[in-house]
């Protein structure tokens, strides 16, 4: 990759030792160093394998081997760093020269003409939430994000002058992209330090104009007068990563926040579509329409399909002898199947209903956990909630919920059911509740919906063994 900057900073990269298309996984939590780490990466036409902090050393492990990493680079505060699975490839730590690089000139001096001159190369793999099943490695070339980008700063205006704030883990690709939204805008970009709160960033850092959060992270700074009077104050606020309830966007609205809603995919390297500026209220509560370089259709069984210049370049698989291939699960016409079910309403925003493969069956009817929850979530007194199938055999799997409750309050079960049926039919309501187990969602950006699953099962059981 080619970028304008000083012959000093061209030298830094020079001396990183990284050849072309080799796969370095970076272990690290968020900081500029490690923005500064993916650049380097990417633009010595490496492939950047970010990995999660918080995944366990031997899923790391399991990592490494299947996309045939050629080193890995360890933040030195990560606890697990002399772990003898992690140093199964070659292991170092930073580099300290990238302390003294400057990221914002990297970003305003980014050469778009030239990008494109090997820009159909690999630059990344990240994985699937693997919510139920196995995570997969989706790789991604440069154009891929790059395509993710300039769409989204066509639909939200990213410019020189304007600074992304990235909120969400650099390993998920949703906040790695605020990094390409910077080179495409030649804008800035800030990395919100671990352990540092949103709201303290935001007070901290006037420069912010922009933001990307998860419906949770907007709910938890709204409860504070405060941080929504910082909110209040930024360009944009782009909600994505999980839906958001109905109460949260009117709220939102009523605040007068800037905010945008929109659905993506790891495979689509983050945005597919997404609503415009000062949208009504009725189309904040959709997922928008499709953004500039992505294509989209609704199959003969309602599920949403894409394709276009942002679609991954395909998952890596490897076999027991540790050889690794690419192969893309897309139809003859190069459609991807998303695993999503949805419509596209009359003036063409895209309507998302829930997973096929969360969907379950009780007493015959199709059950979609999202919706159940959206609803839930909609009870003024309920932050957050997620629901699963739990029973003793397929032909029982009733709705259970878990319930995080606001400021700990104790749950009123009559009167969530008397909300609930008004919207859902009675063999949607949930026929049991658990309490909100924080142990399964510590630094999670998504809920692990197995974990819980699992959870219920065994709650239910001890219930059992009790009666």
């Amino acid at each position: 990759m080619y970028f304008q900057a000083d012959g000093e900073l061209k030298e830094k990269f020079k001396k990183s030792g990284i050849l072309p298309g080799q796969k370095i996984a970076v272990l690290c939590r968020n900081s500029e160093e490690y923005a500064k780490l993916i650049i380097q990466i990417i633009f010595a036409e490496g492939v950047v394998v970010p990995v999660s902090p918080i995944m366990p050393v031997s899923k790391v492990h399991r990592i490494l081997k299947s996309t045939g990493c050629s080193k890995i680079i360890v933040d030195e505060n990560i606890e697990y760093k002399d772990n003898e699975a992690i140093k199964s490839v070659p292991f170092q730590y930073f580099h300290k020269e990238l302390s003294k690089i400057d990221l914002k000139k990297i970003t305003n001096g980014f050469n778009i003409d030239k990008a494109f001159e090997s820009g159909d190369k690999y630059a990344s793999i990240f994985f699937t939430s693997g919510s139920t099943n196995a995570s997969k490695a989706v790789l991604h070339s440069f154009n891929n994000h790059w395509y993710s980008a300039i769409g989204s700063n066509v639909n939200i205006l990213f410019k020189t002058g304007d600074c992304w704030m990235a909120a969400l883990p650099l390993s998920h690709v949703s906040g790695f992209s605020s990094i390409f939204k910077a080179l495409a805008g030649k804008a800035d970009i800030y990395i919100k330090p671990s352990g540092i709160a949103i709201d303290e960033a935001l007070k901290t850092n006037n420069d912010i104009t922009h933001i990307s959060l998860i419906p949770s992270q907007l709910s938890e700074l709204l409860s504070e007068k405060p941080a929504t009077e910082l909110l209040r104050k930024l360009k944009a606020i782009l909600i994505g990563g999980a839906p958001a309830s109905a109460r949260l966007i009117e709220k939102s609205k009523t605040l007068g926040l800037n905010i945008y809603n929109s659905y993506g995919s790891t495979e689509m390297s983050s945005q597919i579509t997404c609503t415009v500026k000062n949208e009504s209220l009725k189309n904040l509560k959709t997922s928008g329409k499709l953004l500039k370089f992505r294509e989209i259709k609704i199959s003969s069984e309602n599920e949403i399909m894409v394709k276009g210049k942002t679609l991954f370049a395909g998952y890596i698989k490897s076999d027991n002898k540790n050889n690794h291939e690419l192969f893309k699960s897309i139809d003859k016409e190069g459609w991807f199947a998303t695993n999503d079910l949805g419509f596209i309403d009359d003036e063409e925003y895209l309507h998302v209903i829930g997973r096929k493969d969360l969907m379950f069956v009780f007493n015959g009817e199709n059950i979609f956990p999202e919706e159940i929850e959206r609803e839930l979530r909609d009870i003024k007194e309920i932050e957050d909630a997620l629901v699963v199938p739990a029973g003793e055999n397929d032909e029982t799997q009733k709705p259970a919920a878990f319930l995080k409750m606001k400021n700990k309050l104790k749950p009123d079960y009559d009167a969530i059911e008397k909300s609930l049926l008004k919207k859902l039919e009675c063999y949607k309501i949930p026929g049991i509740y658990f309490d909100w187990p924080e142990d399964l969602t510590k630094n999670l950006l998504k809920p692990d919906r197995e974990s819980f699953k699992k959870r219920a099962v065994d709650l239910i059981k001890k219930l059992h063994v009790k009666k």
